[in-house]
């Protein structure tokens, strides 16, 4: 009895289902999520992406803090508020079947704005620092370690190249840690993700972690290692359309050693001990994959971030919401 019919056809029927989630709007993770899928060979995608955060004010552990609270603690200045603009530019290329290589590069824009105490020696009322420029840049290869007509799993080993300056001043004097434009490090970034889809839904997990190098960098700091876990669930509303809810954990370690030259000393932002903690936010996202017409092949997503729980090192940042844009386009 030959089986080679019965084989073809099982074939056939997985390749087909593969296909077709392939198709669906919600194929692919949130747009908040990078590397989340593999390419069949030879295909190339871009992206790019933009993300607003925006800090209002800052917090002590888990309580937030005014500014006249954080003056009461002994410094000169509170930050009170910081925004951040990142663009991130993308672009994947699959040379096998199991292997898909991701490049990724960026430009940050980062405001902060700090208020003066009325007793304090650095005068009164507001003053601000900016920085913009290139940030560091990753280059990763993606590694498929199981795919089915339901499930997929495949590994991240990824690599962090210090393009971003981490030694940005303002009038001579290096500006605070959060305003550096980059790590100054090569770091390791290691992910695990894990996708399913089915008829109605579609879901997915994701590890990814950010291993600074051990020596500090030229400017005499290390920033603290990073781990981000984040699952999802995604349902098509149309075949054009889907939505998707999202847990996300951020954990970010102290940073190591201290700038090696001038540098402020007024404010929580100017000292290293004030950086890192945890942070639990939750998700919401709109995908637009239409299957046919102009916009065929393309995909343009939004994603908003609100913080449910913080916890910081020492006086951090108070995370707001985040939004982030998207557009991908295969090739």
């Amino acid at each position: 009895m030959s089986y080679s019919p019965f084989l073809r056809a099982v074939g056939t029927l997985l390749l087909s289902t593969i296909c077709l989630a392939g198709s669906r709007p919600d194929a692919h993770a949130p747009i908040g999520v990078m590397g989340d899928h593999l390419h069949a060979r030879n295909q190339i995608m871009v992206s790019y992406r933009m993300m607003h955060m925006d800090m209002p004010g800052q917090r002590q552990g888990s309580q937030e803090l005014s500014a006249h609270e954080v003056h009461a603690l002994g410094h000169d200045a509170a930050a009170t508020n910081m925004s951040m603009n990142m663009h991130m530019m993308g672009a994947m290329y699959a040379p096998t079947k199991s292997v898909t290589l991701m490049l990724m590069g960026m430009w940050l824009e980062k405001d902060m704005t700090l208020q003066s105490s009325p007793h304090g020696m650095h005068g009164h009322g507001t003053h601000g620092h900016s920085s913009s420029g290139w940030g560091d840049t990753s280059l990763t290869a993606l590694i498929g370690l199981h795919q089915d007509d339901t499930h997929r799993v495949h590994l991240g080993l990824g690599v962090s190249l210090p393009t971003g300056a981490a030694d940005v001043r303002q009038a001579g004097t290096f500006l605070p840690y959060g305003m550096q434009l980059g790590s100054g490090t090569w770091d390791f970034l290691p992910s695990v993700t894990y996708t399913g889809i089915a008829d109605t839904w579609s879901w997915g997990a994701q590890i990814s972690g950010k291993i600074r190098e051990h020596a500090r960098n030229d400017s005499g700091f290390t920033l603290g290692n990073a781990v981000s876990t984040t699952c999802w669930a995604a349902r098509p509303l149309s075949e054009s359309i889907s939505a998707s809810a999202r847990l996300v954990h951020h954990s970010e370690g102290a940073i190591a050693g201290h700038f090696n030259d001038t540098h402020g000393h007024a404010a929580p932002p100017h000292f290293p001990r004030n950086y890192g903690g945890q942070r639990l936010e939750c998700a919401a996202g709109l995908n637009l994959s239409p299957p046919t017409g102009p916009l065929a092949g393309h995909r343009i997503a939004l994603e908003v971030h609100v913080p449910v729980y913080q916890d910081m090192n020492g006086i951090g940042m108070d995370t707001g919401i985040t939004f982030m844009a998207g557009w991908q386009k295969k090739i």
